[in-house]
């Protein structure tokens, strides 16, 4: 767990969560706008951040204790009052900071939610792409905040010309049913990822368009900047390419020309190309450029129907 991660996902909402129960303001409205300050904050890092460590499951937990601590003062002292601050001036100014910090987390919860909205544009539907069982969406949805890969439909930068097709990706881990991604403290080992091996199926019937493999998966967090894509599988689906990437070395078990129908395993979900950990890279384009196979026009697509966007849990039952 990074540093960053370890502030804004655990010590910043501990902290307020303190705040809230041991130094309640006495006023109503210095209360209530601690409260809204507070449940703003929360709202916008459970909607933005990436929650695989600590689990999804985490902001949910932070809303139960916020819950508790509020019906808990309830109870014990009443509505708070009377008067409309009674706060001392060294409160008032932690108040009005959190206050401050609140307007920037309901602006991170409205342009999340925003995100998850899928735009009126043309869409395609697959398949689940992997076998039953528990999946984190990584990075997903309609704005660059909770997609990275949008930032890539950037016109004005040249060099993301060649990667323009995937900009509407979705990036997946595989978690245990506790929201768990991997076994140990930042393990360097891919096979200790519970991402790495998962079998990666056709999300539609078609013919195999491109097949790479050979391409060595990195030990995390370390990179292949040569070979973005790492080991992939394009599949010429008929109106549409779905492309699938960052495959295990040496597990891609189709080859161009090769006749699919939904469901058939086309490898292993892996750490080739430009991954920082074992995740399953899937998008939809039209065309598939001989020269820059991913500089196709980028298309949203859903899974089952359904747009999905970063922390989505996807469960695929036997």
């Amino acid at each position: 767990m990074s540093w960053m991660v370890m502030l804004t996902q655990v010590i910043l909402p501990l902290a307020l969560l303190a705040w809230m129960a041991i130094y309640p303001a006495a006023g109503w409205l210095a209360w209530g706008l601690q409260l809204v300050s507070v449940t703003s904050v929360l709202l916008g890092i459970g909607l933005v951040l990436l929650w695989a460590v600590p689990p999804f499951w985490t902001p949910y937990a932070y809303g139960l204790l916020l819950i508790l601590i509020v019906a808990t003062h309830l109870f014990r002292k009443g509505t708070p009052g009377p008067g409309l601050w009674r706060a001392s001036a060294a409160s008032s100014v932690i108040i009005l900071m959190v206050a401050a910090l609140g307007l920037f987390g309901g602006y991170l919860a409205w342009y999340a939610m925003k995100g998850r909205v899928l735009p009126g544009e043309t869409v395609v539907n697959i398949a689940p792409p992997f076998p039953p069982g528990h999946y984190l969406i990584a990075h997903g949805g309609s704005t660059p905040m909770i997609n990275a890969h949008l930032k890539t439909l950037n016109p004005a930068v040249e060099r993301f010309g060649p990667w323009r097709g995937q900009s509407k990706a979705l990036d997946i881990f595989r978690i245990t049913p506790l929201g768990f991604h991997k076994d140990g403290w930042q393990p360097t080992d891919p096979a200790r990822y519970t991402t790495f091996g998962v079998p990666v199926l056709s999300p539609c019937s078609g013919e195999v368009a491109l097949s790479v493999d050979g391409i060595k998966d990195m030990p995390v967090p370390e990179m292949d900047r040569d070979h973005m894509t790492g080991n992939y599988v394009a599949i010429d689906c008929g109106d549409f390419f779905v492309i699938l990437a960052h495959l295990r070395q040496g597990s891609t078990v189709v080859v161009t020309g090769d006749r699919l129908k939904t469901g058939d395993v086309l490898g292993q979900m892996g750490n080739s190309g430009n991954s920082s950990e074992p995740h399953l890279h899937v998008h939809a384009q039209r065309g598939l450029p001989a020269e820059v196979p991913l500089a196709g026009d980028p298309i949203w697509l859903t899974i089952n129907n359904r747009f999905l966007a970063r922390n989505d849990i996807l469960h695929l039952a036997q």
